[in-house]
């Protein structure tokens, strides 16, 4: 699989290497990361919003697919950060049709940071894992703040 953002090709030969350079980075933090973002996420998503977390998605699905983590990354990322996952939420967020531009601004943000985050950029690492745990399709619990008060007999 390969995508073509604004003149940038990701691609496995490209990624691989960088993923090669990076045997001493801990990927148990992308989960962490991606947990502090998944805390914050709206879960309420407008088209623009929802088009850049597709263009999030995509590129991720991209990269895992490609061969841009390390072996070690992909035995510790947890399920929302490989591929069946990422490929899910780039569908769902895209279903309701795309904003072009939103999409392909994110992309390339993405694929920005991931390059920097593959290159040994903590930061950028951090940013990376962050913006797809804001973009998570996780379902939220619904709850009654009330307790049982809905199961009471209205008054008056």
């Amino acid at each position: 699989m390969i995508s073509r953002t604004c003149g940038l090709v990701l691609c496995s030969v490209a990624l691989a290497g960088c993923a090669a350079q990076m045997a001493d980075v801990n990927w148990s933090l992308a989960g962490r990361d991606f947990s502090a973002g998944e805390a914050v996420a709206p879960m309420v998503f407008d088209r623009k919003d929802a088009s850049r977390c597709a263009g999030l998605w995509m590129l991720h699905g991209d990269a895992v697919d490609d061969g841009a983590f390390s072996l070690e990354a992909h035995r510790v990322f947890p399920e929302e950060l490989r591929l069946p996952y990422a490929v899910y939420a780039a569908r769902f967020f895209g279903e309701d049709g795309l904003n072009e531009v939103a999409y392909r601004e994110a992309a390339d943000r993405a694929e920005s940071q991931l390059r920097k985050l593959l290159a040994g950029d903590r930061k950028a690492f951090r940013r990376y894992f962050d913006a797809l745990g804001r973009c998570s399709t996780k379902a939220e619990a619904v709850g009654d703040e009330a307790g049982d008060a809905i199961d009471a007999p209205a008054g008056g």
